[in-house]
């Protein structure tokens, strides 16, 4: 639960953010625009109503009163210098000519004329448009005209037809200004309201994140984590000696790479980060992750991978497996043994510092060559860089050299049972199922094995003739994007289909692939009843 609302809590911390920025920018734009700037009102003429001693209505009064004998308020007013009656009648405003006793009526022509009359600035009528209502006044959707003139600033103006009044003027300012409010007061929609269900959500939200902030710093402080004597991690203690560990999330708890056993009596309770990551039987065999735990000099732990050690890897030789994937072989300064399915932590070099990546080895236990498969990250846009990792190591050429921290992991696999071995993988998670593959094809008796492969074009099937000429080897790829005479779709509804005619109890599952794969995966053999105990999962530390 904890982990979620710390998940949680940053992701509305960064909708609060971009909300934050809106209201500065929005807030400046009314700075640098002023009032003036932002009522449209640049080039509005401002005219005073005629004396009511220089109208002479031809139609009295006294037929007004007889012809509207309810009538609560009659006004005289003018336009165009015609005099006209403003009756409020049951509710109603009714506008009469006060000439001829007629509904008053506003022509093209008139309403040209009195948007000219109520506007000074330098540009002429471009075109005058009949409208009912308009998306720029909120308070007026009736009948009338747009007149739109040719001047610097887009100047429209909307003259009611039923009163021959101009209802208001718009143009390029007002619009940047309407927006401005827009987003300073959160009203999307343009409804031009406070009580609205995006101001109620967010309001609710910010009530949510200073509720969750408040919690998750409480545990922070119940942690000493804002204890300049803070005692440091297992992590920081670890890296700090140059102990072999590896991690990819910079103690996060997510990646799940850090693990330790404890060997004392006394072991931490797990925290919700290993009760999400590890397994209820490593949890009880005293296994946690690094990251979750400071030191205590009473306590003793044992590192996974202790015989992870610095090699220095040269490169013999590099090759195209598929348009977005080249298989690295390198030699080894000095030989040491690994595990199928293990992986080396690369040192690359980055600017002034230096970052870790992690790669599996492709092959089964080789003292000549370690092999690597490693998918080029494309820069995800022109402003953003391509993979650093990535790049680096697929731009090496023959010869030149990268370190490496290694081996680690304990995706390997199982021995002492005769259950069919279930391989699921795509994009470059067929790095480690390779190298368990032929591991468990070398043995003297190996168990049959069922290889899916998913990927999106049939360029992209790596080692695909290594595969399907195994007897040995019962092999399946998938392709999601592309119509031909294999098995379409995703690989996950594959493998379901597949597993809809077998004994699940007699399976052994190893899955490794990019992360939306996994998922899937996963929830696909949930689904079919799999022991998540046989179950082997291999996520690249993500």
């Amino acid at each position: 639960m904890m982990r979620f609302m710390q998940w949680l809590h940053r992701w509305v911390s960064l909708i609060l953010v971009i909300q934050v920025l809106l209201w500065l920018i929005s807030a400046v734009v009314f700075t640098l625009m002023g009032h003036h700037g932002m009522s449209g009102h640049q080039y509005k003429a401002h005219t005073h109503p005629e004396m009511l001693s220089e109208l002479a209505p031809k139609w009295p009064i006294e037929a007004v009163h007889q012809a509207y004998p309810d009538a609560t308020q009659v006004r005289l007013t003018s336009v165009l210098e015609v005099p006209q009656y403003r009756i409020e009648n049951n509710g109603q405003t009714i506008y009469l000519n006060a000439q001829t006793g007629n509904i008053w009526e506003t022509s093209i022509t008139a309403a040209e004329r009195i948007a000219l009359a109520s506007y000074e600035g330098p540009g002429q009528v471009e075109m005058v448009t009949a409208v009912d209502g308009s998306d720029e006044l909120v308070d007026w959707q009736q009948p009338g005209f747009r007149i739109a003139m040719d001047d610097d600033l887009n100047t429209r103006i909307y003259v009611d037809a039923a009163s021959g009044d101009v209802v208001d003027h718009r143009n390029t300012p007002w619009v940047i200004a309407d927006w401005a409010f827009r987003l300073h007061f959160m009203d999307y929609t343009g409804g031009r309201s406070f009580n609205h269900l995006v101001i109620w959500t967010a309001g609710l939200l910010s009530l949510w994140f200073a509720l969750s902030g408040l919690i998750l710093l409480f545990r922070n402080i119940a942690q000493g984590d804002f204890n300049p004597r803070r005692r440091p991690t297992w992590l920081e203690q670890l890296q700090n000696e140059a102990q072999p560990v590896a991690s990819s999330c910079g103690g996060g708890g997510t990646c799940g790479l850090c693990k330790v056993t404890y060997t004392s009596a006394v072991k931490p309770k797990p925290t919700a980060a290993e009760q999400a990551m590890l397994s209820d039987a490593d949890l009880a065999a005293g296994m946690r992750l690094a990251c979750q735990h400071r030191v205590n000099h009473h306590d003793q732990i044992e590192l996974a991978d202790a015989d992870a050690t610095t090699h220095r890897l040269t490169l013999v030789n590099k090759r195209q497996l598929s348009p977005s994937i080249v298989e690295l072989r390198f030699a080894s300064t000095a030989p040491f043994h690994y595990r199928a399915g293990q992986f080396l932590q690369f040192k690359v070099p980055h600017s002034d510092a230096v970052i870790t990546r992690h790669y599996s080895m492709a092959t089964a236990a080789d003292t000549e060559h370690l092999v690597f498969t490693v998918r080029k990250m494309p820069a995800p846009s022109p402003e953003l860089p391509a993979g650093i990792g990535s790049s680096y190591l697929t731009e090496l050429e023959p010869g030149q050299s990268v370190e490496a921290v290694g081996p680690f992991g304990d995706f390997l696999r199982t021995d002492n049972n005769q259950r069919t071995q279930l391989f699921i993988g795509g994009g470059a998670g067929i790095a480690p199922l390779r190298a368990l593959l032929q591991d468990e094809l070398q043995q003297a008796q190996p168990r049959k094995c069922v290889f899916f492969y998913g990927a999106r074009h049939e360029n992209e099937l790596c080692y695909r003739d290594e595969f399907s000429d195994h007897a040995h080897v019962d092999y399946t790829p998938v392709l999601s994007d592309e119509d031909w005479d294999g098995a379409t779709g995703y690989v996950h509804e594959t493998v379901a289909a597949w597993l809809a005619n077998q004994d699940v109890e007699q399976l052994d599952v190893y899955v490794c692939g990019p992360p939306p794969m996994l998922k899937a995966t996963l929830d696909m053999l949930a689904a079919a009843n799999i022991s998540r105990a046989r179950i082997r999962l291999d996520d690249f530390g993500i």
